[in-house]
């Protein structure tokens, strides 16, 4: 039998003392914003440095087919982790949607601020450049939202932490309602938006556990976020 030490080869990095903390904390935006350890914002080097296990490559060979227009689940929850996590599933399709030429829209829960960014207006601004059409705090409707993603496909859309973004949007009002009342709205209409169409993607991640919630509101939220967006991955 082979010694393990000639078996598991331990990386130059750790050998030379050159691993920090930080190259295991994976940030979809700080990837999206062109920011964070090399070890994420470089395609060739991640995916050197990442395990594909069969939930991850599963997860990309079903992107690709429903972003090639070959069927699919339209929208897949993330509540288990594929090997390195959520967040590393999420970096892993946001690069290879790069490297297939699609269009692809981060939304990061813990990076906007509800004051000032709705969920409709920051997916306008990315595939427009400029939130013109989605500037209000109420959701444009299923037919506006429907016309800007068809006109983008192929399409994938990637939002990480939607539940701490709904649950700081609560308190902010809204006519006689709050924030996070309009988002849940926004996301019924807009999951049904990317269902109607055949090259668009939406990938979400919820929490994996209780212990992640804030609190009985944000518990709420988080039902009636996970039945609005459906099959749990």
């Amino acid at each position: 039998m082979k010694p393990f030490s000639s078996i598991a080869i331990i990386h130059k990095d750790i050998l030379e003392g050159r691993l920090t903390e930080d190259v295991f904390a994976a940030d979809l935006w700080e990837v999206f914003m062109g920011r964070g350890p090399e070890e994420y914002r470089n395609p060739d080097l991640f995916f050197r440095r990442t395990y594909l296990t069969n939930g991850l490559r599963n997860l990309l060979e079903v992107a690709r087919n429903r972003l090639n227009g070959l069927g699919g689940d339209p929208i897949i929850q993330l509540q288990t982790p594929f090997g390195g996590g959520k967040t590393h599933a999420l970096i892993a399709l946001f690069h290879k949607a790069k490297a297939w030429g699609v269009n692809v829209v981060v939304i990061d829960g813990t990076a906007l601020d509800p004051r000032e960014q709705t969920l409709w207006g920051e997916i306008e601004r990315q595939l427009t450049g400029r939130v013109e059409i989605f500037s209000g705090l109420t959701p444009p409707g299923k037919e506006k939202l429907r016309s800007l993603l068809r006109d983008s496909q192929p399409l994938l859309i990637l939002i990480d932490e939607i539940l701490q973004y709904t649950t700081k949007a609560a308190s902010i009002r809204v006519g006689g309602s709050n924030l996070a009342a309009q988002v849940l709205a926004f996301m019924h209409e807009f999951t049904g938006a990317v269902k109607s169409l055949d090259k668009c993607l939406l990938v979400l991640t919820l929490p994996t556990s209780l212990l992640e919630h804030y609190d009985e509101s944000a518990e709420k939220l988080f039902h009636q976020l996970q039945k609005i967006t459906g099959r749990m991955e």
